[in-house]
């Protein structure tokens, strides 16, 4: 069993909707723990699992102490404010398989329930066109992960390597890679890779929040979307909808998810359009001051600040909404 720093034992992942958090950094892109904290504790509080050092979180801008902190923090936070139940997934994929397994054992110590890991994508040009070199980065890596592995297949951030159902049915017979995570919305994939590997806790994930619907129907059990930074319960109250609505063969719950769908895809493709800067505006307009992105990562500028204000307007009213359903009070207006 695995050894954690403060106790906590990682259990298999849930499905449903997972929010990759933004980190915050202060003027002088140092971590703001004040911040995480709070951040952590406003996600969590709306249902959906944590993400931590995922693309929003700027994984690749992160020491592997600093990797370590994020999520001792937050597992303790989380103890802390009665919410120990919540489940945390760790970015650990960098350069080396062996540099990777050092950051999973890390995460596992600070309290992860499990690791999603990222093909490197610096020697892409070789990379990409040796299977057995891909299949062998996440094989080596399960094989001494002290934690569940999943797979993040995002070709925009590893040199436009896209990973191919095969392959990942493939990598997937490993007996601790738990999922894969896809960033390329490709819901036929998706639909392949979940019909192939029917073990239990075993989960297909889209990295977009606009396909929620449709990758339901297809055999996905959850998302992990940036968009859920800014409207987590949203998002919830979607899936949620969604998976009601093919339980009890629900007509009416169906077109209701699908109308609920158009909002959210409106809003994904804003927040994705608006990138990490954004979202972090986002999280200074109607949350909480949320500092900067490390360089070379610049401010939003004045263009995307006035896309977000305009753009998400119906999304954050429905959010709003929901914070009231729920008893929650936001810090702005």
């Amino acid at each position: 069993m695995t050894q954690t720093t403060n106790g906590y034992q990682p259990t298999p992942l849930q499905p449903g909707v997972w929010t990759p958090l933004a980190t915050p950094f202060d003027a002088s892109e140092e971590i703001d723990y004040a911040s995480w904290k709070t951040h952590v504790l406003r996600i969590a509080s709306a249902g959906s699992g944590l993400v931590i050092m995922g693309t929003n979180g700027e994984a690749i801008h992160l020491s592997a102490p600093e990797r370590f902190q994020l999520v001792s923090t937050a597992r303790q936070h989380l103890a802390s404010s009665g919410l120990s139940s919540t489940q945390i997934i760790a970015g650990t994929g960098v350069g080396s398989v062996k540099e990777t397994i050092s950051n999973c054992v890390d995460a596992a110590k600070a309290g992860a329930d499990a690791a999603i890991v990222i093909l490197p994508g610096y020697f892409a040009g070789g990379l990409g066109k040796d299977r057995f070199a891909i299949k062998q980065f996440f094989t080596r890596v399960a094989d001494a992960s002290p934690i569940p592995v999943m797979v993040y297949n995002f070709p925009a951030c590893v040199g436009g390597i896209d990973l191919d159902s095969d392959l990942i049915i493939d990598v997937a017979q490993h007996p601790n890679i738990c999922g894969a995570k896809l960033t390329c919305a490709n819901v036929g994939k998706g639909g392949r890779i979940a019909a192939a590997i029917s073990r239990p806790n075993f989960h297909v994930w889209s990295g977009f929040a606009d396909i929620i619907v449709p990758a339901s129907t297809a055999g996905f059990t959850g998302v992990i979307a940036g968009s859920g930074n800014i409207i987590p319960r949203t998002l919830v109250e979607l899936y949620t909808l969604t998976k009601q609505a093919a339980d009890e063969k629900s007509w009416d719950k169906l077109q209701k998810a699908q109308q609920l769908q158009k909002v959210v895809s409106h809003a994904d493709w804003v927040l994705f359009k608006a990138g990490i800067p954004g979202t972090k505006c986002a999280l200074d307009r109607w949350y909480y001051e949320y500092g900067v992105c490390r360089m070379p990562l610049q401010p939003a500028s004045k263009e995307v600040r006035q896309m977000l204000e305009v753009e998400l307007k119906d999304a954050m009213q429905l959010e709003r909404q929901l914070e009231e359903r729920d008893g929650v009070t936001t810090a702005k207006a």
